[in-house]
């Protein structure tokens, strides 16, 4: 008989209200499944349960956005338990790059009779991502809206802090050394995938199971730059810009002389330095 365990934030607008968790649980319960809810209250929470009871179950599913797949996924350590994804919330960066339905039906069809893919994941300071990892002004804007807890209400609610931000940033340079070459710049994305979030993608070469890292960095410093390559990055630019190098690497180390936040997946990360690698195929997820 399957089992599932159900990870999901029944307070929070990216998990699942009670009733869907009900028919949720019913729809997998109906195909002879025995289901697990953990309802999380805050950070870690689904990181721990997944952690002390990942062995118990054929597969985890995380019923949220991508801050509760990145937790389920460090729960997982390594662990090649599958995950199934039940996309929440504004926007879940997995669930569409993966072709992942949005229907809580589709979505469950899909964990039901959908088929394993491999998929490499990147560890960042001893915490391992999926999407992407960065340091610079994106990472200053997340961590001032997490301040504000303003991310549970989508994307209108990063005008503010971003706006807030661009007001305040310095943009310090940025030491990031690849495999074998080491760059200089004032941004930096480590990309696992194309997308970002919404319809930014500043990735667009990124190949979620490739064996490699897309390295952006963006070059010069000031306002109307990060304006400029926000905007090209809306637009899935892929034509060559003098002031943002692209590069394919297995590890990187980011420093910078002065305090420069990072960001995982979403989620505030600390402070540089960070080294990162990629690690090859070990995660494994359900897709159509």
């Amino acid at each position: 008989m399957p089992s599932y365990m159900l990870v999901t934030n029944p307070f929070s607008g990216k998990g699942l209200s009670e009733r869907k968790t009900g028919r949720v649980v019913e729809m997998l319960s109906d195909q002879g499944a025995r289901v697990d809810v953990v309802r999380t209250r805050g950070p870690g929470d689904g990181e721990r349960a997944v952690s002390q009871r990942k062995r118990d179950y054929t597969a985890i599913v995380a019923a949220g956005g991508d801050g509760t797949i990145n937790e389920v996924v460090n729960g997982l350590a390594g662990e090649l338990i599958p995950i199934g994804v039940i996309a929440r919330g504004t926007a879940n960066v997995l669930a569409h790059e993966l072709d992942i339905p949005r229907g809580l039906r589709r979505a469950v069809g899909v964990i039901l009779g959908g088929k394993e893919l491999p998929i490499d994941a990147g560890m960042a300071c001893n915490r391992r991502f999926l999407l992407m990892a960065s340091a610079g002004f994106d990472a200053q804007v997340v961590a001032h809206a997490h301040r504000k807890r303003a991310m549970r209400f989508g994307y209108m609610s990063f005008l503010g802090p971003m706006c807030r931000t661009l007001l305040r940033a310095r943009f310090p340079e940025v030491t990031v050394r690849m495999d074998e070459s080491t760059m200089v710049c004032r941004h930096v994305i480590v990309a696992n995938v194309p997308g970002y979030g919404g319809p930014f993608r500043p990735a667009p070469h990124a190949i979620y199971n490739d064996g490699e890292f897309d390295i952006v960095m963006y070059m010069k410093p000031g306002r109307w730059n990060m304006l400029r390559y926000g905007l090209l990055a809306l637009c899935g630019s892929r034509s060559a810009k003098d002031d943002i190098i692209r590069m394919r690497c297995r590890s990187v180390k980011i420093r910078s002389h002065e305090t420069v936040e990072l960001q995982v997946d979403g989620d505030p990360a600390g402070e540089l330095p960070c080294e990162l690698e990629i690690l090859p195929d070990s995660v494994r997820v359900i897709v159509p």
